[in-house]
């Protein structure tokens, strides 16, 4: 079975590029489309939901792997300054909703596209348990939403990646879910530790794609690929996600997407590049690429 664990090991992917920049583009009510909490946007998954999935569906027609869902203020810890802590799990579980509809909607020609739930460590300052709590009523929703993996956005070294795995794990054990945990950390910075990785499904390497938005692609080659990313964000606007669409496939064996660098280091002159757990069908995948 191709999941979104199995193609984060084997290939770069392409996620989508900022939903908040563009959804903060549009024409919004704060009263009727924010219920007043002005700078939040994950409230639009369940007041303009056609909305959010337009600006995914412009992403995935623009070339994106992996949807990330709007969801990076979406804690209950979070929203509670705005009132909204009640509707957490209502949010979460919409903005899933909404990507999984986003990917449905629009034809893979071959390619398998995946939906990963965010959430973000916000450094609030209270108890680990109520830490625990939130990201556990949290990720409940995703799963509950359909996503294919959850990455837990934390900075390592910071105490806090424990208590969030364990919240994690919770709501992935209460509803039976094979969904993935991954750690997500910026590719170049600090490491988890071995006893932390251990905890969780695998690590998301992930580093900015707006170097796509200059034309130079080698530094697509020295400031992402060589530091060992296996997520490349798409950018600000859909453009940029299409240029590095096209970025990513000019360096892959395939046609498609590079192996990952681990995968990479693998192969020999004498053996061919395993396929893409992206494409059940990489040849007729590479004719259409050609």
């Amino acid at each position: 079975m191709r999941t979104l664990r199995e193609a984060l090991d084997n290939r770069v992917l392409l996620s989508d590029g900022s939903a908040q920049r563009q959804l903060r583009a549009h024409d919004l009510n704060p009263v009727r489309d924010l219920y007043g909490a002005e700078a939040c946007m994950d409230v639009l998954n369940l007041t303009r939901a056609p909305l959010v999935r337009d600006v995914h569906i412009a992403y995935l027609e623009a070339g994106a792997d992996v949807i990330r869902t709007n969801t990076l203020e979406a804690s209950p810890l979070t929203l509670q300054a705005h009132g909204l802590a009640e509707d957490a799990f209502c949010i979460n579980y919409s903005a899933a909703q909404i990507a999984c509809e986003a990917v449905d909607s629009v034809p893979g020609r071959g390619r398998r596209r995946f939906v990963l739930g965010m959430v973000r460590d916000q450094g609030w300052d209270v108890s680990p348990a109520m830490v625990e709590e939130a990201v556990s009523s949290q990720v409940e929703g995703l799963i509950a939403g359909g996503v294919d993996g959850v990455a837990l956005d934390i900075v390592p070294g910071t105490g806090r990646s424990r208590m969030f795995l364990r919240g994690a794990q919770r709501a992935k054990e209460r509803l039976h879910s094979q969904a993935p945990i991954f750690l997500q950390r910026v590719a170049g910075t600090t490491e988890f530790s071995d006893r932390i990785r251990a905890l969780a499904d695998g690590i998301i390497r992930f580093r900015s794609g707006q170097i796509g938005q200059t034309g130079r692609p080698n530094r697509l080659d020295t400031e992402v690929l060589a530091q060992g990313v296996n997520l490349v964000g798409g950018g600000d606007r859909p453009e940029d996600t299409a240029v590095l669409d096209r970025l990513l496939r000019a360096r892959a064996e395939d046609g498609l997407r590079p192996l990952a660098p681990w995968q990479a280091a693998k192969m020999t002159d004498a053996v061919q590049p395993a396929s893409s757990t992206l494409y059940p069908a990489p040849e007729r995948a590479v004719a259409r690429a050609r």
